[in-house]
C-alpha cells in the first residue's frame, strides 16, 4: 500500500489522502475460494533422496522435498564405495612398511645363515 497525499485534479475536484494499492488488480475477486493446502501425499516406494530448499533461476523458489531415486542411480553410488576400500587397504600396507610382517624381533636383523644351509668349499 502507498499513500497518496490530498490532491486538486485538472478539472478542480479535490481528492482526500487515501492509501492506494500498489500491486495490479486481478480479474477474479478477491472472494474467490483459495485452494485448499494439500494433505500428506503418500510416501514414495523405492529409495529417495533429500532434495534441499532453492531458488531457480527465473526467481521462484522450490520447498525441500524428497525424491526418488532410479534403480540405475542407486547402482552407480553402491559401486563407488569398493573402490575407496581397497585404496584405504593399500595405503595401509604402504604405510606399514617393509619388513614388519616377520617374526624378528624390532630392531635387530634376520642372519641368513641360519635360513640357509653353508656351502661348502674345496
Amino acid at each position: 500500500m502507498t499513500y497518496v497525499r490530498p490532491h486538486y485534479r485538472r478539472d478542480g475536484t479535490y481528492v482526500k489522502g487515501h492509501n492506494r494499492r500498489t500491486r495490479p488488480r486481478t480479474a477474479q475477486p478477491r472472494t474467490a475460494p483459495r485452494r485448499a493446502t494439500p494433505g500428506p501425499r503418500p510416501a514414495p516406494a523405492g529409495p529417495t533422496t533429500y532434495v534441499r530448499p532453492y531458488y531457480r533461476t527465473d526467481g521462484t523458489r522450490v520447498r525441500g522435498h524428497h525424491r526418488s531415486i532410479s534403480p540405475r542411480t542407486v547402482a552407480v553410488a553402491a559401486g563407488t564405495g569398493g573402490g575407496f576400500l581397497l585404496l584405504l587397504l593399500l595405503l595401509l600396507a604402504l604405510a606399514s612398511g617393509p619388513g614388519t610382517s616377520s617374526n624378528t624381533p624390532a630392531g635387530t636383523t634376520p642372519s641368513h645363515s641360519a635360513s640357509a644351509p653353508a656351502a661348502h668349499h674345496r
